[in-house]
This record gives structure tokens, C-alpha cells and sequence, in this order.
């Protein structure tokens, strides 16, 4: 009925300007007012929205999850719960506001709920076992890294602005909403993040070593 996620083109070998104008386009092209009107009737005990909804928006969460958690256990959990959430609290949505906000918030609620989870658990683990952080899997240097592995680098604040715009499809004001931002905060995190990604996929271009960049998130 919609998509519920886009893949995004590869860029041609050693192309770096392709691969920049790869961050700065969307990656999601999907109907908002369709979205809005399943949430209704999902608030309507239509049998279809709820199936249509997770269809259409599960991807993007999961990958804006993905950017942000060590592991697709945990992307998947925080998912799932959520969908549990979303469930609980669909009576608050309101009827002709942009669903994609609503949406976004919770799961960022469900992400800080989840990590603030496994901080207590792992403080009152007697005996814990480090695990080592998740290795990125080389790429070859004329080939586009996967989106999670592109802005791993970034802070997290920044890697969550573009993880919504890019994979989510939303609008910098539907953005500031979901984040309790205001447009203009939400915009310097956007071009404070394109800048890193142009350094790093220049210097990968040149065959550099990835420079740290020392700005605020």
C-alpha cells in the first residue's frame, strides 16, 4: 500500500560527490497524510491499520535503532516494545496531526528507557563479562559504507537527527517535534553531521586515516 523503507542508491566507484550527494537526499519517499489516516483508524479498532503500520514503519525504526544500540537483539527487542507502546498510548495520538512525531518520540522514550534498563542491570551484576564492542566489517574503499557503519562515527545527537531525516523520511520541523527541539537546533546537528561525513568519505576517498573532529554534538 506504501513503502515502508528505501534503499538507497550506491554510488559509482571513487566518486566522492556522489556518494555526498547520497547524505544530503532522502531516502524515504512515503505518503504522511496515508500515515495519518491509518493511526485513525488504528485509534478506530480498524482490523488492517495495525498490520499496514508496523508494515510501514518497522523498517525505518529498526534501522534507527540499529544506529544507536551494539547489537540487532537489541534493535529488535526495542522495537518490538515500541509497538507495545505505541499500542498502550494510541489514544493520545491527535487526529490530523502528522504521525510521524508521535511515533518517533516514543521510540526515542523506549531507546532512553531501554538504556537506563541495562545501566541498573549491569550495576548490580556481581560478576560481569565485558564485551567487546562490534567490529565494523571492512569495506573496500570504492564502495559506499552501510548506513549504520557511515555514521557510527558521529555523536549520538547527530546520528539520531539523521537517522531520522534520511531513513525516516521526516521533515526537520517533524524532527524538532519528535525531539523536543527547536528547527534551528535541529538544523545545526544536521550540518554538523554532513560536515564530519564529507571528512571522512573524503579522507576514505584519499586513502587517509579517518581524522577525530573535535566539535560539539
Amino acid at each position: 500500500m506504501f513503502s515502508g523503507g528505501v534503499t538507497p542508491h550506491r554510488a559509482p566507484a571513487n566518486s566522492l560527490a556522489m556518494e555526498t550527494s547520497l547524505l544530503e537526499s532522502a531516502v524515504s519517499q512515503r505518503s504522511s497524510v496515508a500515515l495519518d489516516r491509518w493511526m485513525e483508524r488504528y485509534q478506530q479498532a480498524d482490523p488492517e491499520a495495525p498490520a499496514t503500520l508496523v508494515g510501514a514503519l518497522s523498517p525505518a525504526l529498526l534501522r534507527f535503532f540499529k544506529c544507536q544500540v551494539a547489537s540487532r537483539e537489541q534493535a529488535d527487542d526495542l522495537l518490538q516494545e515500541t509497538w507495545l507502546r505505541i499500542h498502550r498510548v494510541r489514544h493520545t495520538y491527535r487526529p490530523g496531526e502528522p504521525v510521524l512525531p508521535w511515533v518517533y518520540a516514543i521510540a526515542r522514550r523506549v531507546r532512553v528507557d531501554g538504556y537506563r534498563r541495562t545501566r541498573r542491570i549491569t550495576a548490580h551484576e556481581t560478576a560481569m563479562e565485558i564485551l567487546p564492542e562490534p567490529r565494523l566489517r571492512a569495506e573496500p574503499r570504492d564502495r559506499l559504507p552501510e548506513f549504520e557503519a557511515l555514521i557510527a562515527p558521529l555523536p549520538e545527537a547527530q546520528r539520531e537527527v539523521v537517522t531520522m531525516l534520511k531513513v525516516g523520511g521526516l521533515s526537520l520541523e517533524e524532527v524538532a517535534c519528535a525531539t523536543s527541539c527547536t528547527v534551528g537546533a535541529v538544523k545545526q546537528k544536521a550540518h554538523r553531521a554532513y560536515k564530519r561525513l564529507r571528512k571522512l568519505l573524503q579522507n576514505r576517498s584519499e586513502g587517509g586515516p579517518q581524522e577525530e573532529d573535535n566539535e560539539l554534538p
